[in-house]
């Protein structure tokens, strides 16, 4: 019996991605007290956007505005647009995740800065469907594939690779950038011989402390 090769390791291009942006109500899915004796209420999703790769290729979108319990205020209207009009007619998160979950099924969770995107994707998904997903952040992989780099910022790394972003502040507008920006790391990383395993923990973000 002729022995078996060892297969040859998986390259980035050979995995699949769902690149996700959430656009909130403010910056933290936990309420707390403030150190001025102020309480802050709990940040909402307002909105989801998703673009689905497989390797370099974009495969599908998702886009859904998501109803909430709280308020827009006017700084997260003039940021993003999104109003609390807007919002009134949307569906409740949890339709939304009943939506998503199969789009995301079986891929690898890419965000830029995933700290923020996966806090609220942690308090506000069912922990079946994050916990077993990877989580990886653009920021992080471009820190170490692009050191030239001015500054690792969404809008900053867009200027840097030349991309363009249509409308910055809305989620689907935001996920498009950032899969863009993930196909030319996961060229440098190419370049560079990283197989997939090395690529995912070059950016991945653990859930644990989130």
């Amino acid at each position: 019996m002729d022995e078996l090769l060892p297969l040859p390791p998986q390259a980035p291009r050979d995995l699949s991605f769902s690149v996700i942006d959430l656009e909130t109500t403010g910056m933290s899915p936990h309420s707390g007290w403030r150190k001025t004796g102020t309480f802050r209420a709990a940040a909402e999703i307002t909105e989801f956007g998703v673009v689905r790769l497989q390797g370099l290729v974009v495969q599908e979108r998702f886009q859904r505005l998501c109803a909430i319990e709280g308020y827009v205020s006017p700084i997260i209207t003039k940021l993003t647009g999104i109003t609390g009009a807007m919002l009134a007619d949307a569906p409740p998160l949890e339709r939304v995740a009943l939506e998503l979950a199969p789009f995301v099924e079986g891929t690898v969770w890419v965000a830029h800065h995933a700290a923020f995107d996966g806090s609220f994707l942690k308090a506000y998904l069912p922990a079946g469907m994050w916990s077993r997903h990877r989580l990886v952040c653009t920021k992080k992989l471009a820190q170490a594939l692009a050191p030239e780099a001015k500054g690792y910022s969404l809008q900053k790394l867009c200027e840097h690779f030349g991309i363009v972003n249509t409308r910055a502040h809305r989620a689907l507008q935001d996920a498009e950038a950032t899969a863009e920006l993930l196909q030319h790391l996961m060229g440098r990383a190419e370049a560079q011989g990283l197989s997939a395993e090395d690529f995912l923990q070059w950016g991945e973000l653990g859930w644990k402390g989130l």
